[in-house]
């Protein structure tokens, strides 16, 4: 465990020292502030959406409970996605890979930190952009301090989930194609999954 973290390490460090430069501290106030207001977008269309269900008799909780397994799905579909070309380029495509495996480190310490950083980077600005969501159901179905408390324990096990399944299929493509090739590959059949998840939507 401790040579998986010293892997990860001097990503937290660079997180920590990129922020200190004037250019990127200005970027990343104005990304900031143009993903809050996003975020509260997200909010408020799904609490009126929401509020309006509630409205309606014999048919709103209904509704809500079908919004609520569209958003899961969707949820899902895009951290398998996002996993999926994270891992692709952590395990085979990233240019310090003949760095990392010349150091007295097993192959499996070095999957496991990749793996660790893969998840890390397809599932944050998911779970950030869906917490407004579960949010909104909170307050409008005046849920306890437990609704919100598991919430968390569900997406941290489904990012886990939707990773180790994108892992699973990134190396089993891998054996059969060159990993540039599998890029291409994965990314027309994510737009195909687009699709097919708007069409469904449509028909629901």
């Amino acid at each position: 465990m401790k040579k998986t973290l010293a892997l990860i390490k001097p990503r937290l460090l660079s997180f920590r020292n990129g922020g200190t430069q004037n250019g990127k501290r200005g970027r990343l106030v104005l990304f900031g502030a143009i993903g809050a207001v996003f975020w509260m977008g997200i909010f408020a269309v799904t609490y009126r959406v929401l509020s309006y269900f509630q409205g309606v008799k014999g048919f709103g909780d209904i509704l809500a409970y079908k919004l609520l397994s569209m958003v899961i799905l969707t949820f899902f579909s895009l951290l398998v996605f996002s996993a999926i070309l994270t891992v692709l380029s952590k395990l085979y495509l990233s240019k310090d890979l003949m760095l990392v495996h010349s150091l007295p480190v097993s192959a499996e310490v070095i999957f496991m930190a990749r793996w660790i950083e893969s998840t890390a980077d397809s599932a944050w600005m998911v779970i950030v952009y869906t917490l407004p969501v579960f949010l909104s159901y909170g307050i409008v179905y005046e849920a306890g301090f437990l609704f919100y408390g598991n919430i968390i324990l569900t997406l941290i096990p489904l990012c886990v989930s939707a990773a180790s399944i994108s892992a699973l299929l990134v190396m089993l493509a891998v054996m059969i194609l060159p990993a540039s090739r599998v890029r291409s590959i994965f990314v027309f059949l994510g737009i195909v999954v687009l699709v097919v998840l708007y069409i469904t939507f449509r028909m629901l």
